[in-house]
């Protein structure tokens, strides 16, 4: 039988810190390097990056709480569920902008993915970037997407210097 290294595990590299901070973001929004390095190449600074990635259709669909999860929205916006400006829309990484107004397609709500949508609405407030209309399940985009409000804090500054480097 081999024997293993024994003692404490080594602390990881600067550079290994920044590419486990990048992966575990790339992970929470479900996007390939190529697309997920492109939003680090349009965006100056964090916040801005994080706007990006939070004003996204799939992203915007599963803040408002019209998904349970990122996987779900995504679905939900390439099959078609989802009316933006009154037009389907089947990217999930369509931009939306302040203003623009998210819709779910009427004849969705038989569909799957809306089966317990009134129970996850119950006790459910959206960001305070968004304007939810929960009877007529609409959502507006009131502004750019605040970083103080992520689910689970990322360190963006690290992941900018990883793709600097």
């Amino acid at each position: 039988m081999a024997q293993g290294r024994q003692g404490r595990p080594r602390q990881k590299s600067e550079y290994g810190q920044r590419l486990e901070e990048k992966q575990n973001l790339k992970g929470e929004y479900g996007l390939r390097e190529k697309q997920f390095s492109n939003y680090f190449k349009k965006g100056t600074d964090s916040a801005s990056i994080f706007g990006l990635l939070e004003s996204r259709l799939d992203s915007v669909l599963y803040r408002s709480g019209f998904a349970p999860t990122r996987g779900a929205a995504r679905q939900m916006a390439s099959h078609g569920h989802a009316i933006v400006n009154g037009r389907r829309v089947t990217i999930p990484s369509y931009q939306l902008r302040t203003g623009d107004k998210v819709n779910v397609r009427e004849g969705s709500y038989g569909s799957g993915l809306f089966a317990d949508y009134d129970m996850r609405m119950k006790k459910f407030e959206p960001p305070s970037w968004l304007v939810l209309d929960k009877k007529a399940r609409e959502i507006t985009i009131k502004g750019i997407p605040d970083m103080r409000e992520q689910a689970q804090p990322f360190n963006f500054q690290t992941v900018i210097e990883f793709y600097s480097r």
